[in-house]
């Protein structure tokens, strides 16, 4: 028997051909319905694992920031203690010169009286320790002999 003559025979009720449709759409909610679900699920767990990474970051941002403030703090203070040392060290070569000077000074002062108590003149004196006429006319009044008897060169 061909198909065609068994499909003349089988009379199809118009309820069993829609009970047939009707499982059919049925069958097909359910599979999307299905799909649906496992997607959700899929996209639940990704949003979790995001989360729970922006968390993690979140954390993270914070500690770095915290990092940042204290190397801040820190370049803060390293510099106000470069310009601490930084003024210290001009103190130091303000007094080292005043020093310097003050050592050349009183040591052309000693040759200049030295230069006196042998003898020698004002304009001598005045040359060879780089004095002015007022310093040596000083130097002169206080330690010539007879205390300024020299006459002015």
């Amino acid at each position: 028997m061909t198909t065609d003559a068994f499909l003349s025979r089988v009379v199809l009720d118009p309820l069993w051909i829609a009970f047939i449709l009707l499982s059919l759409v049925l069958f097909g909610t359910i599979l999307v319905m299905a799909r649906a679900l496992r997607s959700n699920a899929r996209l639940r767990s990704e949003l979790k694992e995001i989360r729970s990474e922006q968390q993690r970051q979140s954390t993270s941002l914070l500690a770095l920031y915290g990092a940042m403030k204290v190397i801040a703090e820190d370049v803060i203070k390293h510099g106000q203690l470069q310009g601490n040392v930084a003024r210290a060290l001009e103190r130091l070569a303000d007094q080292q010169s005043e020093l310097r000077l003050r050592d050349v000074e009183e040591g052309l002062y000693s040759q200049a009286i030295a230069l006196i108590r042998q003898g020698k003149r004002r304009d001598e004196v005045k040359k060879l320790c780089a004095l002015t006429q007022s310093e040596v006319d000083l130097l002169f009044s206080l330690h010539g002999r007879g205390g300024g008897s020299q006459p002015r060169d």
